[in-house]
Formats: structure tokens, C-alpha cells, sequence
């Protein structure tokens, strides 16, 4: 019986340059206070180290004439720093990050940096706006599982496991539920384990083909039905050909079973070829007549919620939110 599945900010000068010509560097007058600092018509402390002896004064005058010098030197530095910060935007800290006035002469001989958002040097460029930071994941690339995550993590959609437990080959073929979409069919040596991908809301059944196809056990499955739960089950209701359980990947119940069902049961029951050579065991139900011999045989080794024995046993549809199952297969002769 077939699961039906259920619906789920920087500063710039003004240029007198017109459209077309190089742009015009901005006049020193531009600046407020700037003229200021021309250098001065006289220079004490020139004058001071051109004389070759402490003459006019003596030593102790020509030392504090000098120091004077350095003094006068020294405002006319931090105020050409203080001016040059003013321009920058928003009236931060002077230039390369210069000391205020007060704290001392800055280094003489380095670049003075542009004006406006030039980053420190040895600063790393910055990104374009829009741009995503240096280092940082492409838009919408998939995020890095992390270490020690489940094996579920890996996989995306619906898929199931099928391994091959028994000991001869066995062909797995998929039947989709009315306009579902056709899945190929695969074959398992054995211990091999396949995983198979299946799309979204997709239902249907699957089974061995061993056999002439009479008699049949079937894994049911509906994905993406109601809450978004995957619904599964194993049914006898078709007969016995293969031992076979289905379970979610991330642990739940388990419907079916691996016991061999075939093996044990009486030769009236079992399902054969055309030859007499017996693969399985027999229907319990065909066009709705229920064969009680059969069903008895089955109802001493499944459990109502264990598998469908007979179409009414609901209690054997399972559900899950784990979109990937685990099935199970093994030969019975």
C-alpha cells in the first residue's frame, strides 16, 4: 500500500579648472592663518650658529638666545600642524597623527599624507563600499560545516541509504505515485551501501526484484508531507521476496524487519516461480480477500506498528523530520 504524500565622509577644495582641463591645485591663501607661516625675514638661530664664537653677550646670552631660537621654531611648527589639521575632515588630530601643540617637535622628513580619507601607512587599503570585508565568505556561499558534525550535515534535500547486507547481488527498482517523477533503478553487491536523491515531495514505493514479481515487499515513503515530516513503511501486503527495515539517519523507529521471513515459513505460503523454485512468501491480500494463513504466518513475526500486514494497519506509517532514511536489504534464498 502506497503512501499518498500531504502538502510545505571626506573633504575635497573647489577647482576653478573647467570641464576637460587638468584640475588646479589649491592656492596656499585658500587655507586661513597659512600665510603666517612664510618663514621669517629674520633668523635668530641662523645667525647664532654663523658666528664663529659666543661674542654680544657671552656664552650664557648666546645659549639663551639659541634656546629662544628653538622656542620660536618650535610654535611656529605646531602651528603649522594645527592649521594643517583643521583642513583635514572634521577638524581631527594634525596630520599623520602629529602631537598637539605643546607636546613637542614632530619628526621632521616624513611624507605628509593626503588630505581627506588616506588610510596610515601600512594600513591595510580599504574595501570598496558595497564590498564585503578582506577575508569574510562570498555572498551566499555555504557556510563551512564545523568540526565533529553529523554525518547529516553533509547531504541536503531527501535522500536514502540503501545497503546491501545479504550475500547475493540485488537490483532495487523505484515506482513513483501517480505524476511523481521516475527514479532509476540501482544495483547493490553485496555490502555495498548507495545513497540515492529524491525530490522535493516525492512518493512512491520501492522493492527487490528477485523473484517473477509476484510476491513483493515493498518500502513506502512520502517526503515533505503534512509538518513536513517523511513518512515511511515497510509492507507485506504485496508478499515477502527480501528482508528489508527503514529507519531516519538521525535515529527513530525502525520499520520491517531483517529476520528471514521466507526461510521459516510453511511451503503452502511460500512464493514461487514459475518452475516451483521458491523466492518468498506469498500476498496477504489480493483485490481486497484476505488470505488468513498467510496474514497469521506474518502476524507472528511483525508487529501491527512493525509493518503493513493487512491495508488497515496504520499504525505501521512512521514519521520524522529527518529528511534522509536508512534502508536495510538482504536475500531470503
Amino acid at each position: 500500500m502506497s503512501i499518498s504524500s500531504v502538502s510545505r565622509s571626506p573633504v575635497s577644495f573647489p577647482s576653478s579648472s573647467t570641464q576637460g582641463s587638468a584640475p588646479v591645485a589649491p592656492q596656499a591663501q585658500q587655507i586661513p592663518g597659512l600665510e603666517a607661516l612664510s618663514a621669517p625675514q629674520s633668523n635668530p638661530l641662523k645667525s647664532l650658529l654663523q658666528t664663529d664664537s659666543f661674542e654680544a653677550g657671552g656664552a650664557q646670552g648666546n645659549l639663551a638666545a639659541l634656546t629662544k631660537g628653538i622656542e620660536q621654531i618650535t610654535q611656529l611648527l605646531n602651528k603649522a600642524v594645527e592649521l594643517l589639521g583643521g583642513a583635514s575632515a572634521g577638524g581631527a588630530a594634525g596630520a599623520g597623527g602629529a602631537s598637539p601643540v605643546g607636546g613637542g617637535v614632530p619628526e621632521l622628513g616624513g611624507d605628509v599624507p593626503e588630505l581627506g580619507n588616506a588610510a596610515p601607512a601600512g594600513a591595510a587599503p580599504a574595501a570598496p563600499e558595497g564590498a564585503a570585508p578582506a577575508g569574510a565568505a562570498p555572498a551566499g556561499a555555504a557556510p563551512t560545516a564545523p568540526a565533529g558534525a553529523s554525518k547529516n550535515a553533509s547531504k541536503t534535500g531527501n535522500t536514502m541509504d540503501f545497503t546491501n547486507d545479504g550475500t547475493k547481488p540485488m537490483e532495487i527498482k523505484f515506482t513513483p505515485n501517480a505524476g511523481g517523477q521516475e527514479i532509476e533503478p540501482l544495483t547493490l553487491q553485496p555490502g555495498e551501501s548507495v545513497t540515492k536523491q529524491f525530490p522535493d515531495g516525492w512518493s512512491g514505493n520501492f522493492r527487490s526484484t528477485a523473484g517473477d514479481g509476484a510476491a513483493a515487499t515493498l518500502g513506502e515513503v512520502a517526503f515533505n508531507g503534512g509538518g513536513n515530516q517523511t513518512y515511511y513503511d515497510v509492507s507485506y501486503i504485496e508478499g515477502n521476496n527480501a528482508s528489508m527495515t527503514i529507519a531516519p539517519e538521525s535515529g527513530g523507529r525502525v520499520s520491517g524487519t531483517l529476520d528471514n521471513l521466507a526461510a521459516g515459513a510453511p511451503d503452502s505460503i511460500k512464493a514461487k516461480t514459475a518452475d516451483g523454485t521458491a523466492y518468498g512468501v506469498k500476498k496477504t491480500t489480493t483485490s481486497d480477500v484476505q488470505d488468513a494463513a498467510v496474514v497469521d504466518y506474518y502476524r507472528q513475526h511483525v508487529g501491527a506498528d512493525q509493518g503493513y500486514v493487512i491495508p488497515k494497519d496504520d499504525l505501521s506509517t512512521l514519521g520524522t523530520g529527518d529528511t534522509h532514511l536508512s534502508v536495510h536489504l538482504k536475500d531470503v534464498f
